[in-house]
């Protein structure tokens, strides 16, 4: 009985008993936090679905507005004689671009509103990919409808960005 006199102190409560309280008591902080990190995770989850859902619509509905231009101007662009102004052309792939750009925007905004803890990396990587993806289509766009000449450049880096955002399945 020696033992129990040495583990307790002068306040009377045994050191084993206060080290399970300690224990206890940190076990249910530890399962409260858990649970309200993934009631927060579903939330964030929601909002980065949310957020990829508009970039994929933005993204099919631009491709879609910019591919049946771009088929309606083509022939007529190739058939135009040398040292002919192609200029009426090119303005309408603008104007179509100009149209477009709005919808882009719109959904950069959506996902720009997302906020996702940093401890949620995957997460914080998918939605800053869409928004990546975005920001750069609107920027495109913005320069086509300055120029439409700018359809017909290559934009590597616009091609990079929307498969580290969709992946091979846009």
């Amino acid at each position: 009985m020696e033992q129990a006199e040495v583990l307790e102190q002068p306040g009377g409560a045994p050191v084993r008993r206060r080290t399970r309280l300690l224990l206890a008591a940190a076990a249910v902080l530890l399962l409260l936090g858990w649970a309200g990190d993934r009631e927060l995770r579903e939330r964030e989850e929601r909002a980065v679905e949310g957020c990829g859902e508009a970039a994929a619509a933005a993204t099919a509905r631009t491709d879609a507005s910019m591919a049946m231009i771009r088929a309606y101007v083509q022939p007529a662009l190739l058939s135009v004689p040398a040292g002919s102004s192609q200029d009426g052309f090119f303005a309408l792939v603008a104007e179509e671009a100009a149209e477009a750009e709005p919808r882009v925007r719109a959904a950069l905004d959506t996902c720009r509103e997302v906020d996702v803890l940093p401890v949620h990396r995957g997460l914080r990587e998918r939605s800053d990919a869409y928004a990546a993806h975005l920001a750069a289509r609107a920027d495109w766009l913005a320069e086509i409808a300055a120029d439409g000449r700018a359809y017909y450049r290559d934009r590597p880096e616009l091609a990079r960005l929307r498969t580290a955002a969709f992946g091979d399945r846009s």
